[in-house]
């Protein structure tokens, strides 16, 4: 089977979990499906950062993904595959060609005021269109097929949830942390980062913000801490390199992803697989990917933030999560990932 995979979203200096996701699913198909039963070529506009050894098609035409996914250089350049697929939602129209879509969260569905305007009419419209243009859809979680069965009831029959395999983390190891809390991801408002601040309020140690900060989310996250009496233990990291990364999760007192609306979240795993408690927000694919291993808060209740972060510093739990975190992040194979994408793709085509 030859198979196409946009890759757009990982050119240079890109971050979030739609590139983490893309780059380990091609790292999982070129470790674990022999060539064989699927041949992978990864697709992109332009220059991308790629796993070693997966084998890449630059198309040239439009840099920004969604004019390219409607572009005449891709429809050339995608002759002879038998399957395309896309990591998101926004699917290019191949001339007849199958496709096939990953469809990560919809944010404005359960809580229209994450997402507006544009970007939320735009989401829907790609969403309606899949129905009638995908062969199949994947989501990473429950909880966003629960949010595609709002948008779209009919989308659930053409939708298996596959969940995304673990990033990669250093061996675990005992160490200490320093009294920090850290947030991971865009400071968007679905992140729901001032919650995190005010069930806080009265933490002692830094809140550590890393990854990608826009002025307009800085400014509202520097504003809320300033009335809760935080900014000087606030620190915006912006995004940084995985050694970074690695240290600050290793740091951490606590790791809190109380996203109001989450596909999956990678952090959660990340911190998991270091013995790191995790804080989620319940109802969400974080919640799910957490599981037993997670504290489930209440973003729109600072007080089961407190009473979580509480018992993140209580020594006997951290022992037990010490334990119980990187056994729930091997509960997500890079194998059964990849074999699973395999099984979509095998019934798609012979739809």
């Amino acid at each position: 089977m030859r198979v196409g995979i946009d890759v757009s979203e990982l050119r240079p200096g890109a971050i979030g979990g739609v590139a983490t996701a893309c780059r380990l699913l091609l790292d999982a198909f070129r470790r674990h499906i022999p060539g064989a039963d699927l041949e992978v070529t990864a697709f992109s506009p332009g220059t991308v950062v790629l796993p070693e050894g997966v084998r890449h098609r630059q198309t040239g035409g439009p840099a920004r993904p969604w004019r390219w996914r409607r572009s005449r250089q891709l429809r050339a350049a995608a002759h002879g595959l038998d399957l395309f697929h896309s990591p998101v939602t926004a699917f290019p129209s191949l001339g007849g060609l199958p496709v096939t879509a990953t469809v990560h969260e919809l944010p404005f569905v359960e809580n229209a005021r994450l997402e507006r305007g544009l970007r939320a009419t735009a989401q829907w419209y790609w969403l309606s269109r899949a129905m009638g243009e995908c062969r199949a859809l994947v989501a990473p979680s429950q909880a966003t097929l629960r949010q595609m069965r709002i948008a779209h009831p009919a989308s659930a029959h053409i939708t298996t949830v596959i969940p995304h395999p673990a990033p990669p983390a250093p061996p675990s190891e005992q160490h200490h942390h320093d009294g920090s809390i850290l947030f991971v991801g865009r400071l968007d408002r679905r992140k729901c980062v001032e919650a995190l601040l005010r069930g806080a309020s009265d933490w002692a140690g830094q809140i550590r913000l890393a990854g990608p900060q826009t002025a307009a989310g800085v400014r509202r996250i520097r504003d809320e801490a300033a009335r809760l009496g935080l900014s000087g233990r606030l620190l915006l990291l912006g995004p940084v390199d995985e050694a970074t990364l690695d240290y600050l999760y290793r740091q951490a007192c606590a790791v809190g992803l109380v996203s109001l609306s989450e596909g999956f979240g990678f952090p959660v795993l990340e911190a998991l697989a270091r013995g790191v408690p995790v804080l989620v927000a319940k109802g969400t694919g974080a919640a799910e990917t957490g599981g037993d291993a997670a504290l489930v808060v209440d973003p729109v209740d600072p007080e089961t933030i407190r009473a979580a972060l509480r018992r993140a510093t209580d020594g006997n739990y951290r022992r037990e999560i010490a334990t119980a975190g990187p056994r729930r992040a091997l509960q997500f194979p890079a194998e059964r990932a990849a074999r699973s994408y395999l099984e979509v793709f095998r019934r798609a085509l012979a739809r």
